[in-house]
């Protein structure tokens, strides 16, 4: 009896040895927040060619719920980094930023962006800056690990995003194929007049000049939807004509 109590108490010894170095295996194998940029950037198409893409157009069809029923458009977009910005929704209005000052225009009345508005614009232009990646890896920018969920079925990893006077924002990536899943952040709505939780779901990539990009997107706020899109046309461009990023007329 006394060799089975002495072989039953090695043997747990063992079996407890073989769990501790599975979980530290374990641990080990989980990448780092900096790890996940890399294999993003990686699978998004390389820092060379990312780099490459800082000014685009795009045209986009879909539909509009914020104000309670669906209401379909088409929009007109330009965009150049680190911060310009042109979206003109058809038939409806247009806002310019050139990364200092905003306009939008409406009934054919031009009006200058307030403070509060242009404060949340450069939050919306910063969190667009993120998600092309390579600004990830900046000093000023601050990487923390966010657990894992699910993200259209598919496992994902997440990353919490932080910087000085910027909002924090949470980036899921696919863990398989490590693209850009899910884009969540805090912003102010000006149909409710208050801060809500954001959630972007990005789908549909395709190859954009040897860069993945996502076609489709899903916006939510505070869980309910609010837009649903599909981009077209999508053109990257060396530089945008003089004028793009101005006062409207």
């Amino acid at each position: 009896m006394a060799r089975s109590a002495r072989g039953i108490g090695f043997a747990a010894l063992v079996l407890s040895a073989i769990a501790l170095l599975a979980a530290q295996r374990g641990a080990a194998a989980e990448p780092s927040p900096a790890d996940i940029i890399e294999l993003a950037i990686k699978a998004t198409g390389g820092a060379e060619a990312i780099a490459k893409q800082k000014a685009m157009t795009w045209g986009e069809s879909g539909t509009y719920y914020g104000q309670g029923a669906a209401q379909p458009y088409t929009a007109r977009y330009a965009s150049e980094l680190p911060n310009k910005f042109k979206m003109e929704i058809v038939d409806v209005f247009t806002i310019v930023f050139d990364g200092k000052q905003g306009w939008i225009k409406s009934m054919g009345t031009v009006t200058e962006m307030t403070d509060d508005q242009l404060a949340e614009q450069k939050e919306n232009t910063y969190t667009s800056r993120l998600t092309t990646l390579l600004p990830l890896k900046e000093k000023e920018i601050t990487l923390s690990a966010a657990g894992e969920g699910n993200v259209n079925g598919k496992p994902t990893i997440a990353i919490k995003v932080s910087s000085k006077d910027h909002r924090d924002v949470t980036l899921s990536f696919d863990k398989e194929t490590f693209l850009l899943a899910k884009v969540e952040s805090t912003v102010k709505s000006s149909e409710l007049g208050k801060e809500v939780k954001q959630e972007i779901v990005l789908s549909g990539y395709d190859e954009v000049e040897k860069v993945k990009m996502p076609k489709k997107y899903v916006i939510t706020r505070d869980g309910e939807k609010y837009v649903e899109s599909e981009m077209t046309d999508v053109a990257i461009v060396d530089k945008h004509d003089e004028g793009t990023f101005g006062k409207p007329e």
